[in-house]
């Protein structure tokens, strides 16, 4: 009986051999009998408890359990426990509701897609923490997120419980092409005097000191050799030259802006993706604003638990006349100026600039007159008609 439910007895009376037929003939099955004058010991399965002693009190015994074993005898003080049945169907009721909702979305197998991207493509399509499965085609969603996201090659959309997995392989981008083998003439361009030529392929077709204009060609990529054939080649290289540049910049006095102004702030309580305000009576500002939201899950054990505090800021956008003095604008003037130089001809040696400024009641504008020496040419692809 080594792990089995039972129920030991000991039973006494006169009537112990009728009390054994009267076992047999109700099919109650005892195992383990002794039987010692008018004492009987035996085991009988807890399941035949209330027919057993029934049937012991119409034969008049008396009996005594001298031990009992199994789970029914663990729920038995729990019979009447109708506060922790109300508590299970409540509880019960939550767990069903935590697995037939978005609790968590896992995202696997991107690498140039952001999770930040995918994430707001699938709310856009209706999956979010909090959303019910009910309510989501995956068939659909999969189809959906293809097409919203060319990069993806596939896509796949399974849960266990309340975790949505997403994993998904993004397209594998064709291999660069080489056009080192394309043809192409180098040609100008801007108008220049030339200061240096470094041809690496090709047929030059100025010298050092000529004048060109732009859209002249300074490397011919197409050649002929002795017997008159005409060949096309990938014409390269590297022509330096003086040239010629200007700036324009124009700031006014006075400029709309916008600016940042009173901050309002919102905290939820986030279970199982759905947010309950702890923010009594809060409503959210209307107009323009910025929005930044935090949040903060509670751990235990250091995991994670499905419960977190969300605390949203929302920075409202005015509008305001910003008012600049001659001095702040030259001063502005200048840093677009520099940022022009370095981020256009950073590589560049200028020569020399002259400053042209002009005042009038809404502004100022300055022009800037640029001599540069510097790189002047480009490659530019021959178009062969096919025979």
């Amino acid at each position: 009986m080594k792990g089995r439910s039972y129920i030991r007895f000991e039973a006494r009376g006169t009537n112990i051999a009728a009390f054994r037929d009267a076992l047999r003939k109700a099919g109650i099955p005892c195992m383990r009998q002794v039987t010692s004058g008018t004492v009987y010991h035996g085991m009988v399965h807890p399941v035949y408890r209330k027919r057993f002693f029934a049937i012991a009190a119409e034969q008049n015994i008396t009996v005594q359990i001298t031990e009992e074993k199994g789970w029914r005898l663990w729920l038995r003080p729990l019979r009447l426990r109708y506060g922790l049945l109300l508590g299970l169907l409540p509880a019960g009721a939550f767990l069903w509701w935590s697995n037939h909702t978005v609790r968590s979305i896992e995202i696997y197998g991107n690498e140039r897609i952001s999770d930040t991207h995918l994430l707001t493509v699938m709310e856009e399509i209706g999956i979010y923490r909090g959303a019910e499965y009910d309510t989501i085609d995956f068939t659909l969603a999969e189809q959906l997120l293809r097409l919203k996201i060319s990069d993806i090659e596939w896509v796949s959309l399974r849960h266990t419980g309340g975790r949505l997995v997403v994993e998904l392989a993004e397209e594998t981008k064709a291999p660069p092409l080489y056009n080192d083998r394309i043809p192409t003439n180098y040609i100008a361009t801007v108008s220049a005097q030339i200061t240096d030529m470094q041809v690496y392929n090709g047929t030059a077709a100025v010298k050092i000191g000529d004048a060109v204009k732009e859209g002249d060609i300074l490397i011919s990529g197409v050649t002929e050799d002795i017997r008159g054939i005409t060949r096309l080649r990938h014409a390269d290289g590297k022509i330096r030259g003086i040239y010629q540049e200007t700036l324009t910049l124009y700031h006014p006095f006075c400029v709309e802006t916008t600016v940042q102004g009173k901050t309002y702030t919102a905290e939820y309580l986030e279970c199982f993706g759905k947010r309950f305000p702890l923010t009594v009576g809060f409503e959210e500002p209307h107009g323009n604003f910025i929005y930044i939201e935090e949040s903060h899950p509670f751990a235990l054990w250091d995991h994670d638990l499905p419960f977190c505090r969300i605390r949203c800021n929302y920075t409202m956008q005015e509008t305001t006349i910003a008012v600049f003095s001659a001095e702040e604008i030259a001063t502005i003037q200048d840093e677009e100026a520099l940022r022009f130089e370095e981020n256009f001809h950073g590589e560049d040696t200028i020569l020399g600039k002259d400053y042209i400024q002009t005042v009038d009641d809404l502004g100022i504008s300055l022009k800037i007159n640029y001599i540069f020496e510097g790189v002047i040419g480009k490659t530019s692809e021959i178009f062969v008609k096919m025979q």
